[in-house]
């Protein structure tokens, strides 16, 4: 009877019958049961980790999870590591396996072709097993279908989407019994039209590995096993090896869609959509904040924490505008950041001008020595009038229009147009918003009594 061991090791890296010019006796495999997902910063990025092991164990259960162990030969070898995701997912440039207990770390780089010839071999080793063992008695054949279950996964698993990922060249001591810890932290994708990530977020690791010598440079192409169409060098590729998910937390903050407005000196407010989706453990309490880039301007949310209680929220930012800014378009963040130190971020604009003041028509009334001036505001505050000679009037207004303002003499100016019949005034109209600096405009207005 052939025990579990001589099975394991043979389909694993050599697949005996002469099917593979690599032929090596330790190396790297995924460890049983290490696949673990987190989202450590409370949202945002999805950590996958799993750790790496030296493959030799003796006594190799009948899951095949006793698989550590010490290597048997040593090698040069490269390691190929396929994660599969949520389609949209982030993916980091490189990511390092760590040593557990001393040793040297293993840096895994981005690559493609990875990815590419991992999907047509996931089912290649699954289904040569059966062939190449020929499983007569019951517990061989138990074992053999257990096998054939543990590598012959579809990859990418449905709904997933692979990425690949290449070693750089291992040394692997001989009698050596090592292990690596690896993190790699993918980007949550958007939900449709933008719209946070629901959740959950799934993982799967694919393994493989192929030699790195003289004989076959570790920078050649890579080709994952294919009997029908064998190249020397070849790597060894298995599909999903394990599988797991975790609940995730998502925040979308989006500024309004038009400018808001804010005159030199004033404030501005603008109204932030937020935007939560998710399903982890608890739901995380947000601190707010917010910044402006108007030089000097200082930006305050109306609420100082957003913990999520739907869907969908807002908070409103008011943004001061000191006199000395210029005019001109500036960017207000909003930042939600949770206890972890996740960080989600929404943009709104500001638009900061001077306000204006637009003095119209002048309609007299000869017959009471008056006249009526038409004076475009450009938002509410208060209207003055005023001069030498001239009869003060305040008017207010509660948002932008054009205002009627009755224009008559008084002192000295009004005896005059009474004697002669017209008198010449400089009429200074002065507007205060609501918020800003004061503006101020003069006519030149002449009066007639009939």
């Amino acid at each position: 009877m052939i025990s579990r061991h001589r099975l394991v090791k043979p389909v694993l890296v050599l697949l005996a019958a002469g099917l593979l010019v690599l032929a090596v006796s330790g190396c790297a495999f995924v460890k049983p049961k290490s696949l673990a997902l987190s989202q450590p910063q409370g949202i945002g990025s999805v950590r996958v980790h799993f750790n790496l092991c030296t493959l030799g164990g003796e006594e190799i259960t009948e899951n095949f999870e006793n698989v550590c162990g010490p290597n048997e030969e040593p090698e040069t070898l490269q390691y190929l590591i396929g994660i599969a995701v949520p389609p949209g997912s982030v993916p980091p440039a490189s990511f390092t396996a760590t040593p557990v207990g001393g040793g040297t770390p293993i840096v895994f780089s981005r690559n493609d072709e990875v990815a590419t010839q991992m999907a047509p071999a996931s089912g290649v080793i699954a289904n040569l097993i059966e062939k190449i063992i020929e499983p007569e008695d019951p517990e061989e054949i138990e074992t053999v279908a257990k096998l054939k279950e543990l590598l012959g996964k579809p990859w990418p698993p449905s709904g997933l989407q692979a990425f690949g990922y290449l070693s750089e060249p291992v040394n692997e001591a001989e009698g050596a019994t090592q292990e690596w810890s690896v993190d790699a932290d993918f980007g949550l994708p958007s939900g449709a039209g933008g719209a946070p990530f629901a959740g959950p977020f799934v993982a799967a690791i694919a393994y493989g590995l192929r030699a790195a010598n003289s004989e076959f440079p570790p920078g050649r192409p890579i080709h994952c096993l294919n009997p029908e169409a064998q190249q020397p060098g070849d790597a060894v590729c298995l599909g999903g090896l394990q599988e797991a998910q975790v609940g995730t937390a998502d925040l979308k903050i989006a500024g309004p869609a038009k400018p808001a407005k804010a005159f030199v000196g004033g404030s501005g407010q603008l109204a932030f959509s937020l935007k939560y989706a998710g399903a982890p453990p608890a739901v995380p309490s947000f601190a707010l904040s917010a910044t402006t880039t108007a030089k000097g301007g200082k930006a305050k949310p109306a609420s100082a924490t957003f913990t999520p209680t739907g869907p969908t929220g807002s908070d409103k930012v008011t943004v001061s505008v000191p006199k000395k800014t210029k005019p001109g378009t500036y960017q207000v963040t909003l930042t939600a950041q949770t206890p972890q130190g996740g960080v989600a971020t929404g943009v709104g604009t500001l638009k900061v001008t001077k306000p204006k003041l637009k003095l119209g028509k002048v309609k007299l009334n000869p017959k009471t020595g008056t006249a009526t001036l038409k004076v475009k505001v450009p938002s509410g505050g208060k209207l003055t009038i005023s001069g030498k000679g001239v009869r003060k009037v305040k008017k207010k207004a509660k948002k932008a229009k054009t205002l009627k303002v009755k224009i008559a003499s008084s002192g000295s100016a009004h005896a005059t147009l009474s004697s002669a019949g017209k008198v010449k005034l400089k009429v200074k109209a002065t507007f205060k918003p609501s918020s800003g600096i004061s503006v101020s405009k003069t006519k030149k207005i002449v009066l007639k009594l009939r």
